[in-house]
């Protein structure tokens, strides 16, 4: 079967910087505090930092900005571990943002805040260039599946890292959502590259069934954060979308079960299959005709596709078993959906590959931390040094004790002067005419080692009692 029409992905906004941050006032007092060196050597260093910003605070949708968007992250990681910028430290600064699907600006004295802010942009960024790529060739879906994957990471580090400065615009539902919707659509990609691979029908069931595992779990937690809370426009909408999905690949799973029915030759389960594709597929387009005509209109190519393919094999298969094969139908209840296929994660990048962090901007600037660490490096290696000098010395002392002791200079003097003595000639000659002298020696000592035990323990019995007197 050939894939259906593509359905439109989803993608998510950026927040925007609301105004410019001034590093040069708290990081050259600090410089001059601290590091006691002379701030205004750093003014080049700390203007490139603020470009850095600016040009990420309002990226575009391109690869470039995205590169800029990760390199100014690993900075500020950079920038942390020299500058105490958290709330309520030295160097604290106001980092001010607007969502823009409120258009609430929010301002926190705290870096993390910052960094939250920009880990949220890389992710909404990868998934505007995942749903933009064309998905018609190999490369073009790779691609896609990749940026739908490098999403789904920087969603899952906010939540993990940062889920107290998430909480200051969203829930945290929201965030954890963002991510299965991201992995939904990298498996997705997979998915349509598999059906046009034509890979075998248990291999499509289970990636699909996996697709539809995601999306239900992102709308449980869509659902949960609706409860706390009012959702907005967008997210309502993902609330509308979400079912349609999960309805649609659910309806792929089971036609392609029927497919691997078929090929087992199981035809009455087959027809149960394809009934059951065809219920689900009637339920996708019900919540389809609940959105919008603007929003449901790009998925009405892809039902009417998928119907027909489905309702074409329901029919076949329905009337051969009815006229040939003559199985029983099982009940849809009966029917086991099949295991999902987990084939994507996330894609992390690392703020210490130079390829995306670039040059460190404050590398002149070794860290205090640095200078503590290295301080205590070189003072332990000092001790381990000594330690290991001194026990050297101790075995040398010893070594030079044993040698003495066995006066090899006397003998090689001897040897120089009139050879080796005729004693320890003819001692060495008796003893090579004798080759098993040593296991002779060693037979004996255990001879003597056995009459040893035995006098011992002789020794050691208690002497007879005098006889009785009568």
């Amino acid at each position: 079967m050939e894939a259906a029409p593509r359905l439109p992905m989803i993608c998510f906004h950026f927040k925007i910087s609301t105004e410019a941050v001034s590093f040069e006032a708290k990081l050259k007092e600090y410089i001059a505090k601290v590091y006691h060196e002379d701030p205004n050597s750093y003014s080049n260093e700390i203007y490139e930092l603020e470009c850095l910003r600016a040009g990420a605070s309002r990226p575009t949708e391109d690869i470039s900005s995205c590169e800029l968007l990760k390199e100014y992250y690993c900075q500020l990681h950079f920038l942390k571990s020299r500058f105490p910028m958290e709330e309520g430290q030295p160097c604290a600064i106001y980092f001010s943002w607007k969502d823009t699907y409120t258009n609430i600006s929010c301002s926190v004295q705290d870096i993390n805040f910052e960094l939250m802010c920009i880990l949220y942009n890389i992710g909404a960024l990868h998934t505007q260039l995942g749903a933009a790529d064309k998905r018609s060739t190999p490369d073009g879906m790779k691609m896609a599946c990749s940026h739908f994957q490098c999403a789904a990471w920087a969603f899952q580090t906010m939540r993990e890292i940062y889920s107290h400065m998430v909480a200051l615009h969203e829930a945290n539902e929201i965030t954890h959502a963002m991510q299965l919707i991201s992995l939904a659509q990298a498996q997705e990609c997979i998915l349509e590259k598999s059906m046009l691979d034509n890979r075998k029908a248990k291999t499509i069931a289970k990636i699909a069934v996996q697709v539809m595992e995601y999306y239900k779990q992102a709308l449980t937690y869509m659902q949960a954060a609706r409860e706390d809370s009012e959702l907005l426009r967008t997210e309502k909408y993902t609330l509308k979308y979400l079912p349609f999905k999960i309805e649609y690949h659910r309806a792929i799973a089971l036609l392609y079960r029927g497919q691997e029915s078929e090929e087992q030759q199981k035809m009455g389960e087959r027809v149960a299959f394809y009934q059951a594709a065809l219920e689900h597929h009637e339920e996708a387009r019900k919540h389809a005709a609940s959105m919008s005509s603007s929003l449901s209109g790009p998925f009405k190519e892809a039902l009417a596709f998928t119907l027909d393919v489905i309702e074409g094999k329901r029919k076949a298969a329905k009337n051969e078993n009815e006229f040939i094969y003559h199985e029983e139908v099982p009940d849809r209840q009966t029917l086991e959906e099949a295991p999902p296929a987990c084939l994507v994660k996330g894609i992390p990048f690392s703020i210490y590959d130079t390829e995306v962090s670039g040059p460190d901007i404050f590398a002149k600037l070794v860290p205090i931390k640095a200078h503590e660490a290295s301080s205590l490096y070189s003072e332990q290696k000092a001790k381990m040094l000594r330690r290991i000098g001194e026990l050297v010395e101790a075995k040398n002392q010893s070594l030079a004790e044993f040698m003495s002791s066995l006066q090899l200079e006397t003998l090689s003097q001897m040897h120089q002067a009139r050879g080796l003595p005729q004693e320890i000639v003819d001692r060495a000659a008796a003893l090579a005419a004798r080759p098993t002298a040593c296991q002779d020696l060693v037979a004996v000592m255990s001879k003597l080692s056995n009459s040893y035990h035995d006098v011992e323990a002789m020794l050691r019995q208690p002497p007879d009692p005098p006889p009785a007197k009568i």
